[in-house]
């Protein structure tokens, strides 16, 4: 067995330097062929630069002089050999690959010198004549041979001196694979009955050894696989700190609250000041703490397990609670009480005020208490809107979907326009309508409530004999008036709960406050894009974009 090793290994090694050589004998051949015909084109130059017209045997000598090895041929025009160092052709030469080529270098066979050569040309036009210069191959053979010769004889003798080697290496490193052989074995369980060389069993325990290996890797790694899929799908962010106050575990949602935080980092560099004590006495003593951070609740305790704890610290484990819906809802919550229960109270106290007069007889006049009648009735409508338009705007807040049914734009607003008919007598308003109808996929109510408080609007705060168009065109409605209009800090703020321009006019006109914040909540929930645009006494344009 390692005897077939060795005169494998020499073999690789005698076939890499065979294919080396040849490599090496090839771009030898290259280079020296470029260098060749660089060579050759210089001579051409210095013959093209000392032919005066008259001396081509003088100017031939002296470039064979410089290289004897140099054919110097001067040819007429019409492709007649006049001059050459060598046998005269009488052949044509203007149909060679060098005339018609010129100044680029050929390498052919040439039947004059019955050798290969290379050729280069060049036209003198001052004289009418061609200058060739050429040059055997035989300097670039010679280097081959050479090369290859004393090649041959250097790989044969280092395949001898490798196989020597290789033998005696061999020989020497067999004997403590007996000895590693035995420690494998005692790792996967046991020795074995296996047969074969030295080498062979090595093979068969590493195998053996890697199996085992492998198995143990996919238990851990199925075994990470449940933790990390643990980790990441909890509802909360997770840290571990191990005892030397490095960050050895962090989850997703971890990482996103503490953007700085990175796994071993120490948690004196990521927390503030109030976590870092927090986590400082956990690692000291067995203690938990509660702490407040932006929308977060930290739960920071002390972890008595082996893989955290040192000798003189404990680990610490960090819990994370989001808690932003829970403050959202509870602003929500103030927030919906206090304005409900300021809006509920004006027409509740006016309601209790008219009915105590009656009822003390303060008011007793037949006129008085139909007064009062009228108004309290006024009121009561009023806080039945409000109460109606809280539950719409709650609705609209819940994740309970409607059916959605495909409506047309025109007909739904000339169905909202028709109740408006009185009203608009009543202020004189001249009503435009500029109809290119569109259907829309909504459900019925939330398109309903869209147009009717856009209309509503447009008609209680416009002027009297003033004017609205309703524009319906390429997926869009818009509705413009003549109107008290919307000063621009207004604008920002018009599609807040229970906000009012001009509070004592919406009163008296029975707005509630909720009218556009029902609009814009039906706008987000149908992703339709809504702008105003508004200028203080001269009107507004709603632009609804379906």
């Amino acid at each position: 067995m390692k005897k077939r090793y060795n005169i494998l290994n020499a073999a690789i090694l005698v076939l890499s330097l065979i294919v080396f050589l040849l490599v090496s004998v090839n771009i030898v051949a290259t280079i020296n062929q470029r260098n060749m015909e660089g060579e050759i084109k210089n001579y051409l130059s210095i013959t093209e630069e000392i032919y005066d017209g008259t001396n081509m045997e003088d100017v031939a000598d002296k470039i064979h002089k410089a290289n004897s090895k140099l054919r110097i041929t001067f040819i007429s025009s019409d492709g007649k050999v006049l001059y050459d160092t060598s046998t005269v052709s009488e052949d044509n030469h203007l149909k060679r690959d060098e005339i018609l080529s010129l100044g680029k270098v050929f390498h052919r066979y040439s039947k004059t010198t019955n050798e290969k050569m290379f050729y280069v040309a060049t036209y003198l036009d001052s004289y009418s004549l061609y200058i060739r210069v050429s040059m055997p191959e035989e300097s670039i053979t010679d280097i081959s041979n050479s090369l290859i010769t004393y090649g041959s004889i250097a790989i044969i003798l280092i395949g001898i001196v490798s196989i020597f080697v290789m033998w005696l290496i061999s020989k020497l490193s067999v004997k403590p694979l007996k000895s590693e052989i035995s420690k494998l074995s005692d790792i996967v369980g046991g020795k074995t009955l296996y047969n074969g060389s030295d080498i062979e069993r090595l093979s068969y325990e590493i195998d053996r050894t890697r199996d085992l290996i492998e198995n143990k890797i996919d238990d851990i790694e199925q075994e990470k696989k449940k933790v990390d899929y643990i980790l990441e799908n909890i509802n909360h962010g997770l840290i571990i700190i191990d005892g030397k106050g490095k960050i050895i575990i962090a989850n997703k949602i971890a990482l996103t609250i503490f953007n700085n935080l990175s796994i071993n980092d120490s948690y004196n560099s990521i927390f503030d000041e109030n976590i870092v004590d927090a986590i400082s006495k956990c690692m000291v003593e067995e203690s938990s703490f509660s702490i407040e951070y932006e929308n977060y609740v930290i739960n920071i305790s002390s972890l008595n397990t082996a893989f955290v704890k040192t000798a003189i610290s404990y680990g610490v484990s960090m819990f994370l609670y989001d808690v932003t819906d829970i403050k959202r809802l509870e602003k929500m919550k103030l927030d919906f009480f206090a304005n409900a229960s300021h809006e509920l109270k004006s027409p509740l106290t006016t309601i209790i005020g008219y009915q105590q007069l009656i009822q003390n007889g303060i008011l007793v006049e037949k006129e008085e208490i139909a007064d009062a009648t009228i108004k309290t009735v006024k009121e009561a409508s009023r806080m039945n809107q409000i109460i109606s338009e809280m539950l719409e705007l709650a609705k609209l807040e819940s994740d309970k979907k409607e059916d959605k049914n495909v409506l047309s734009i025109s007909h739904v607003t000339d169905e909202i326009l028709l109740s408006y008919n009185i009203l608009l007598e009543n202020k004189n308003i001249t009503l435009v309508k500029d109809y290119n109808d569109f259907d829309v996929s909504i459900a019925s109510n939330d398109l309903y409530h869209l147009i009717r408080n856009l209309i509503d609007n447009a008609v209680k705060y416009n002027k009297a004999n003033g004017k609205i168009k309703i524009t319906i065109s390429d997926n869009t409605f818009v509705i413009e008036d003549t109107g008290i209009g919307i000063s621009k800090e207004d604008q920002e703020r018009i599609f807040e709960r229970f906000y009012r321009v001009d509070k004592a006019r919406s009163k008296e006109n029975g707005g509630t406050g909720l009218g556009l914040s029902i609009v814009k909540h039906i706008c987000i929930n149908n992703n339709i894009k809504i702008e105003v645009s508004s200028a203080l006494n001269e009107g507004t344009c709603f632009k609804l974009t379906f």
